[in-house]
């Protein structure tokens, strides 16, 4: 038996900046996506998901001849080609990354690219390396600018930049709060949209962006000061979606910032936005439960979610 587990991850600052080169804050989180592979007794590979619901039964040759895009295809490539196994049972279980069947947009995909890869690593002998799971995972999900595989790799809480990877700490003091706005995303959709802003030229709005995001890595020392540039970079990123029109702040997020700015606290969508999930930030402990107790009244899921600090992890027996 060979499991292998890996959390996902919230965009604290810097996204759609972090594609421009801009540093980015990236938290992983505790809900891991597990992959666990055992002995079978006949019937060639069979892979069943508990999340994403991808149940399948393969022979050994049809999975080592799978395309790069299919989780088959990733387990391809991490294996190698060392003496596979005729009979396999993958059990693959993104079930925390789900809330009544919808994505919370927390790098599900990322992390499970991430687990799965490292289970048949091992089983193959060699645990894929960092750059490895870039390329499997860009395959994958056809794109994108890493970091959640980064975080899905090292855990904890770091800066991104270029694929550049610092481990850094949350500021004492500060207080989350993470919410669900009930409707889950394409982050391929959106980034598209993205994509074809940026080629018509529009680019001043981008350089605000991360402008804005660099100032939020760089206050990462005092509580106060990070709560005033996370909100300055929370209300450029507001402009940004005005102008370049993707739809980072839809109707659930816009909701929660309202009510965050009742309270007093900084809420900002996390990720490619749209819906998915938000994080909402102060140095009050009393406002940021005031600010849920409103959210969860207007309809929003309040998550049970704590910052990981264990990034991808493998047991064996």
């Amino acid at each position: 038996m060979i499991e292998a587990s890996a959390p996902g991850k919230l965009v604290v600052s810097g996204e759609y900046a972090v594609l421009a080169g801009a540093p980015a804050l990236v938290a992983a989180v505790d809900r891991r996506v597990t992959c666990t592979l055992s002995a079978r007794d006949a019937g060639g590979w069979r892979f069943a998901s508990t999340g994403f619901e991808d149940d399948s039964e393969l022979s050994r040759a049809v999975v080592f001849d799978a395309a790069a895009d299919t989780v088959a295809g990733i387990a391809r490539r991490a294996f190698g080609t060392g003496d596979a196994p005729e009979n396999l049972h993958v059990a693959i279980d993104s079930s925390p990354c789900y809330v009544d069947g919808t994505k919370l947009g927390v790098g599900s995909s990322a992390a499970m690219v991430t687990a799965v890869a490292t289970a048949f690593g091992v089983l193959g002998g060699n645990a894929p390396r960092l750059a490895e799971l870039y390329e499997f995972h860009a395959d994958y999900q056809g794109g994108g600018s890493g970091l959640d595989v980064a975080a899905a790799v090292t855990g904890g809480v770091i800066r991104f930049q270029d694929r550049a990877i610092t481990p850094v700490g949350l500021p004492r003091g500060i207080h989350l709060s993470f919410v669900f706005t009930g409707a889950g995303t394409r982050t391929t959709d959106l980034l598209s949209t993205f994509d074809g802003w940026r080629q018509r030229g529009a680019t001043a709005p981008l350089e605000r962006l991360a402008a804005a995001a660099r100032e939020v890595v760089d206050c990462t020392a005092n509580a106060d000061a990070f709560v005033d540039a996370l909100g300055e970079y929370a209300d450029v990123l507001e402009r940004f979606d005005q102008a370049a029109r993707i739809g980072i702040l839809g109707p659930g997020h816009r909701h929660a910032r309202e009510l965050a700015a009742q309270v007093g606290i900084v809420y900002k969508p996390c990720g490619a936005g749209g819906g998915d999930t938000g994080i909402g930030v102060a140095t009050d402990p009393a406002a940021i439960a005031a600010f849920e107790r409103q959210a969860s009244a207007a309809g929003l899921v309040v998550l049970p979610m704590e910052i990981s600090g264990d990034g991808v992890k493998v047991r064996t027996g």
